[in-house]
């Protein structure tokens, strides 16, 4: 029995590393996909509408661009506005949190989908997420799209952690659960419902 046990934990582990290398190399296609040809990539007229305003302040930002010209929550903009004042507006600087995002919702699609059904479905989701057209595409606009989609995958995630933990003080989940749904209705009204 012994050594029957002995060899079960050297299949799991074995499966174990498997799974770790195919995640792995699923994650570095996702982000060869979303990176591939990126310092060349050009703004679209969405993203202009975004990233192209010019504002002095916060508040001028809040009444101009968002009160007067948009009905999509403040987030987005926000963050572009405050990314803007840090690292310039070039067009990669201002796509690089979102295409990292993107990559990131491979990770968290795993994530989920193993936590939900099995580690084989985990990857699954991974590949699906990774070599998606859909995914890719709004993995690489500075647009609510894909933002919206991580921080979902974040909400059920934390929501998730906080049902189905066995942890006797899971505040932390709910804690997180609850930023998350907030990032999600700051972020897009779709990504909130």
């Amino acid at each position: 029995q012994k050594i029957a046990r002995f060899i079960m934990t050297l299949n799991q582990d074995k499966t174990k590393a498997w799974n770790a290398i195919l995640l792995l190399l699923i994650i570095l296609s996702g982000a060869a996909l979303r990176f591939y040809h990126f310092f060349s990539l050009p703004f679209m007229f969405d993203e202009l509408s975004t990233a192209g305003r010019h504002y002095t302040s916060l508040a001028e930002l809040i009444q101009k661009g968002v009160k007067e010209n948009d009905v999509h929550p403040i987030g987005v903009y926000a963050f572009i506005y405050g990314w803007e004042r840090l690292f310039g507006n070039a067009e990669w600087v201002v796509k690089l949190p979102f295409v990292l995002m993107g990559v990131a919702c491979i990770y968290l699609g795993y994530r989920l989908g193993k936590l939900w059904f099995s580690e084989t479905c985990g990857l699954f989701v991974a590949l699906m997420i990774s070599t998606m057209q859909f995914t890719i595409t709004y993995s690489t606009l500075a647009r609510p799209y894909i933002s919206g989609l991580f921080f979902s995958l974040l909400m059920v995630i934390y929501w998730s952690y906080y049902f189905f933990s066995r942890e006797k003080n899971s505040l932390r989940h709910l804690t997180g659960f609850v930023i998350c749904a907030c990032l999600c209705m700051y972020n897009h009204y779709f990504s909130f419902l």
